[in-house]
């Protein structure tokens, strides 16, 4: 049996060996040509972010029996054309009481509220260019601004419990019925977007999912309103946010994720970077909030031993 790493920098040596003991494994990086080429005779596909699992990979996949991807999102795989060529996707969706443990993607949302809140990369740029400004930087305290948390799974209940540390009132909306209860719960949408300062995105991306927030209701976020979004880019309407921002509709966006990331010519082409380069009050970060090495090396654990426990059935 063989398999490819595709991305094997900071690849935890433990796991490593784990593969090693059953399949012969192959390691990348490689370029989309590489990997066309590469993966003829693999049986087994490792991969992080890098790459986009398309149709024109599976064509020259006549082997591949197993995918491995230490995510919950699986925007990078077309998981249509897996299915129709028997592929099973091991992944880290559902596996909640895992992922609970995990607090990459809560600690690197909480980086980015308050570098946005208080301005940090626009007073540093300031800085950089031989200026001592204080006052232009001024901000609040976050116990002024009503946090929302869209979607209150894992990664929202980890934002709401840092909230509680800095005393930042919050509320959620969460289509879970098993919710509604919650003090903190807010069932009706426009509501929720009316009432908050700062809008947390924790929803993941699926069918229904995409572009859930939209031009018909992101208007109702306040003018002074922040976003922060670590979920995917595909969530919102990037151009509608786009117009918001240069318009003043809303006073800021922090985001690890984009629509487009997939792709560098996208990237080129994308409307929150095209904003992003006239606008201090933008933050963008490369898709790292799962990427801390601790993570990364427990997560990768986690699919191979699924992985091992796949082949023993």
């Amino acid at each position: 049996m063989k398999a490819l790493i595709t991305e094997p920098f900071d690849f935890g040596k433990e796991n490593l060996k784990l593969l090693e003991e059953i399949v012969e494994v192959k390691k990348g990086p490689l370029s989309r040509p590489d990997l066309l080429k590469a993966v003829d005779d693999k049986d087994v596909l490792m991969v992080r972010l890098g790459h986009v699992i398309d149709g024109e990979v599976f064509e020259k996949a006549n082997r591949l029996k197993f995918i491995l991807t230490p995510t919950t999102g699986l925007n990078h795989i077309d998981m249509v054309a897996a299915k129709n060529k028997g592929i099973k996707v091991i992944s880290l969706r559902g596996e909640s009481e895992f992922l609970a443990s995990i607090p990459s993607t809560g600690e690197h949302t909480w980086a980015l509220m308050l570098s946005l809140l208080r301005k940090i990369p626009a007073a540093h740029k300031h800085v950089m260019s031989g200026k001592w400004t204080r006052d232009r930087f001024k901000s609040h305290n976050l116990y002024h601004y009503k946090l929302g948390i869209l979607g209150f799974g894992r990664v929202g209940k980890q934002i709401a419990e840092y909230a509680k540390v800095f005393k930042m009132p919050f509320v959620f909306y969460d289509t879970d019925p098993n919710l509604k209860n919650n003090s903190h719960a807010v069932e009706d949408l426009e509501r929720f977007l009316a009432e908050i300062d700062v809008l947390s995105i924790h929803i993941p991306l699926n069918k229904e999912n995409t572009q859930f927030l939209n031009e018909t209701n992101l208007k109702y976020l306040k003018s002074t309103a922040y976003i922060i979004n670590t979920s995917r880019g595909e969530i919102i309407d990037e151009s509608i946010l786009a117009d918001m921002l240069l318009q003043k509709k809303i006073s800021g966006l922090a985001t690890d994720v984009l629509a487009s990331e997939l792709t560098s010519e996208s990237l080129r082409n994308n409307s929150i970077i095209k904003v992003a380069q006239h606008l201090d009050n933008v933050i963008i970060t490369p898709h790292i909030a799962g990427a801390t090495y601790e993570s990364m090396w427990r997560t990768e654990e986690f699919v191979i031993k699924k992985f091992l426990n796949q082949l023993v059935k």
